[in-house]
């Protein structure tokens, strides 16, 4: 009994468990979600960790690219600095490269440690530009990334500068002091009702006033002409005009105590130019000037020269030098002549340099000029050649530029002569007719966006320092 009882108990016991096992696990949800947990939670966290560790590399990068844009910029500074001080190119490029590399490890810090070699640092100088590169590598370990194989963020990049230092420039002011600049500046009355120059000179001039009528506008400065001393003057008491000492220079217009020619307006704006010019020099003899005032030829008045406050005295001067009529002096007499005054310029100009250095700057040609050519001659009351006005051969400009001299033209348009005559074979005729012949010629002569036109006194002054505007600004362009 005993036997067969216990062998039937043992039996049902055993069923009952087996049972209420499988009941429950059957019934138990969570193994089901265990088991797939269990098999993503590794690499969930590695992508996690891989987050963390990319997000400060991205930090990591953006800090190492601060430092080599701080690089780049000092090293072009530092050869800038030393190139001014004297120092050869390659001594002062490598002296950049040097600052350069100690800035980009002052800056980087710690992460300098994560670069996979040094930095390149490359600094050249091209003519008056100086460029500076900064190249770099990093790796920089991970620690959750690599749960799911990434070791290591890599990147690279290159930050780049460049500098244009300013350039030595010269300037050749080649200006008209033919007779026809000898009109008046102003042909509207002044800001408190005074009477224009050109009314006021017809007014009281008494040349040729057979032929004109209405007065001579111009200021003939011919021997037995009187414009250019009433000028000089305001005036005779005989007209009503208070009669002065006389002045060699009116460098305003409405002055009470003279007239101011168109001469005189390019004689002040001259010397407002070379006040501007010394007031932005950033270089100790930046600029040099020369004065080079033509009739039938040109005369180097005061040749290029770095000393520009006696350019600037030398300017006072101009107006005594417009179209007197003796032929024998070096400026000659009785016409206007571009073909020789760009031929004697050229052959003035015989330093034709980069800008990199004082020794070598780069050569301007300021033509300052009414337009009108006029191939005739004259020598003690003795004329000869043609007496037909007409315009400026752009090939005698041409050779200047060919040469790498930049042509820049001021046109100061010619006034059309009042009450022409048929004086001088028709002369007032031809001129007048020559007028819009004028600008598209100065145009051809000038360098590509440099030509100006200026009328009033004002607008010469502001033209003349545009083209010096111009000039630096083109020198800083082409180097």
């Amino acid at each position: 009994m005993t036997t067969v009882s216990n062998g039937v108990g043992m039996g049902v016991m055993w069923k009952i468990f087996d049972f209420t096992y499988m009941r429950r696990f059957a019934a138990d949800a969570r193994g089901n979600v265990a088991i797939p947990m269990a098999l993503t939670i590794v690499p969930l966290i590695g992508f996690i960790g891989f987050g963390i560790d990319y997000g400060h590399g991205l930090y990591n990068k953006t800090q190492l690219a601060s430092a080599a844009d701080a690089a780049a910029l000092v090293a072009i500074t530092k050869v800038e600095t030393d190139l001014l001080g004297g120092m050869t190119t390659a001594a002062a490029t490598a002296d950049g490269q040097a600052a350069a590399l100690k800035t980009f490890r002052a800056n980087a810090g710690s992460i300098y440690a994560q670069l996979t070699s040094e930095p390149t640092i490359s600094v050249s100088r091209s003519g008056q530009t100086i460029n500076a590169s900064v190249t770099y590598s990093a790796s920089p370990s991970t620690v959750l990334g690599s749960v799911v194989g990434t070791r290591n963020v890599s990147f690279s990049a290159t930050t780049t500068s460049s500098l244009t230092m300013p350039a030595y420039l010269s300037f050749y002011l080649l200006l008209d002091v033919s007779g026809s600049m000898g009109l008046p500046s102003t042909n509207t009355p002044g800001p408190n009702g005074e009477t224009d120059g050109q009314t006021l000179l017809a007014s009281i001039n008494p040349d040729d006033i057979a032929l004109y009528p209405n007065g001579c506008t111009f200021a003939c400065h011919f021997s037995g002409s009187q414009g250019y001393n009433l000028t000089r003057t305001h005036g005779t008491q005989g007209n009503g005009h208070a009669n002065h000492a006389a002045v060699s220079y009116c460098p305003q217009p409405y002055a009470a105590n003279c007239i101011q020619l168109r001469v005189d307006a390019v004689a002040y704006a001259v010397q407002q130019l070379l006040q501007y010019a010394n007031q932005t020099a950033t270089l100790t003899n930046q600029f040099s000037v020369g004065l080079y005032p033509f009739i039938a030829h040109m005369q180097a008045y005061t040749p290029i020269t770095t000393d520009l406050n006696s350019v600037s005295s030398a300017a006072t001067n101009l107006t005594s030098l417009l179209d007197s009529g003796d032929g024998s002096g070096p400026l000659g007499s009785g016409g206007t002549h571009f073909e020789n005054a760009l031929t004697e310029l050229n052959q003035a100009i015989t330093n034709i340099g980069t800008g990199a250095s004082a020794s070598s700057p780069q050569p301007f040609v300021f033509l300052v000029t009414d337009g009108a050519e006029d191939p005739q001659y004259q020598n003690n009351g003795s004329w000869w050649g043609g007496n037909h006005a007409t315009t400026i051969d752009a090939s005698y400009c041409a050779t200047l530029k060919n040469r790498g001299i930049t042509v820049s033209v001021l046109y100061v348009p010619y006034q059309p002569i009042q009450n022409p005559t048929d004086f001088a074979g028709s002369e007032d005729f031809f001129a007048n007719a020559n007028i819009p012949n004028i600008p598209p010629a100065l145009q051809s002569c000038a360098s590509p966006g440099f030509f100006f036109t200026a009328n009033s006194p004002a607008d010469i002054n502001t033209a003349m320092q545009n083209m010096f505007k111009q000039a630096v600004k083109s020198a800083r362009l082409t180097n």
